[in-house]
């Protein structure tokens, strides 16, 4: 997916931003999706341009543009660790994320985004796994 299709796909999604004059707009996903919204919408939910952080280099809303690495299914992660510490694990990553979670990480429902993969990488190191954490995949979007 590139670019222009990430963004058109999120604009419905992502609270957009229509204030020209902000100096970071160029690189913010807000004003950048903000963009895609047509005449067919009558009414959109939006950043206050009033609000005082808002339109400054402090901007509270401001999200940058960056892409990053996202882990995509987990299918596999537990096969080469041990089975004491690889129960233990999950039920610290069950209680971590909610059951709902993690199961929509671990069947590619839904990536995983570099925090959340930091967080896994914890709790492994924090059971004693000091090997490699195998994801089933790998792809590359905006941090929504």
């Amino acid at each position: 997916m590139n670019k222009e299709e990430s963004l058109r796909a999120q604009a419905a999604h992502n609270i957009p931003c229509f204030i020209h004059e902000c100096p970071l707009h160029e690189t913010c996903l807000h004003w950048l999706t903000g963009q895609y919204y047509g005449g067919d919408t009558h009414i959109v939910t939006c950043v206050n341009p009033n609000y005082p952080t808002v339109n400054s280099e402090q901007c509270t809303m401001y999200q940058k543009d960056e892409i990053v690495k996202y882990a995509v299914g987990m299918m596999h992660i537990f096969d080469a660790i041990p089975y004491p510490i690889a129960r233990i694990t999950k039920k610290r990553l069950i209680n971590l994320f909610s059951r709902k979670r993690f199961y929509e990480y671990r069947n590619a429902v839904r990536p995983i985004p570099p925090y959340e993969q930091q967080q896994i990488a914890r709790v492994f190191q924090e059971e004693g796994w000091q090997g490699e954490i195998v994801y089933d995949g790998w792809k590359e979007d905006y941090l929504w």
